[in-house]
Parts: C-alpha cells; structure tokens; sequence
C-alpha cells in the first residue's frame, strides 16, 4: 500500500503534467529540448578534454602561412594571335612573359583558305 506522502507526490505529478493531453505534450517536448542541451554541454566538455592539444586552434601556430604570401608570377603569358587578313579568326598560343618582342606566325586561316600573318593581341 502506498503511503500518504507519496501518494500526494503520485497524485500532484498526475494533476500537473498528465492530466490534460497539451501540457503532457508540453511536457515531454520540455523534459527533451532541456535534455538535449545537457547532454551535449557535457559531451562537449568531454570531448575537449579528450582531444586537448590536437584540434586547429591549438597546433596552427606551428605553422606557416606561405600559402597566404603573394605567388610568383608565371613564367609565361597567353596571347591571342588575330589573323591579319581582317577575318576575325584566332588562335591561342602561350609565350615566355620575358620575350621581348611580339609574337607574329604564319597560320592557316580556314575563312579565306590560305596561310596568312596572325599577330599578337593580349588576352583580356
């Protein structure tokens, strides 16, 4: 038989939390919104302890950042040769960025059917 103590304690938890459907759901949503946050605080702490000294935060000193410093230019640079018949064809060809001169070839240009002077034109 259940004594007058907890039998008040029983029948104060029914009429507060299990009596209507609304604050049963309330409740439950409640007990597990405020579970989650728990749990994940301690785990949390946990796990940081765990892994103390291995995380980013804690080893990037010990590197450098050369990735970060200005890279090289590169060592050569494309150009667009035009065809010198006026036709508008191109073609595409890279060149050493120290030359000091400008690129000019004999190329085929397909719209007037021959070989014709293509002359350097920077890329944009």
């Amino acid at each position: 038989m259940v004594g007058g103590f907890t039998r008040s304690i029983s029948s104060f938890a029914y009429r507060t939390f299990f009596k209507k459907e609304s604050t049963y759901f309330t409740a439950i949503v409640a007990t597990g919104v405020g579970f989650s946050i728990v749990f994940n605080t301690a785990f949390d702490k946990y796990w940081d302890n765990k892994t103390a000294g291995t995380k980013w935060e804690d080893i990037k000193g010990r590197y450098h950042f050369a990735a970060l410093a200005k890279k090289p230019k590169s060592r050569t640079i494309v150009v667009r040769l035009i065809s010198a018949a006026g036709t508008g064809f191109t073609y595409v060809k890279q060149r050493p960025r120290t030359a000091a001169y400008r690129l000019t070839m004999m190329k085929f240009d397909p719209i007037v059917n021959r070989h014709v002077l293509f002359v350097e034109n920077k890329i944009k």
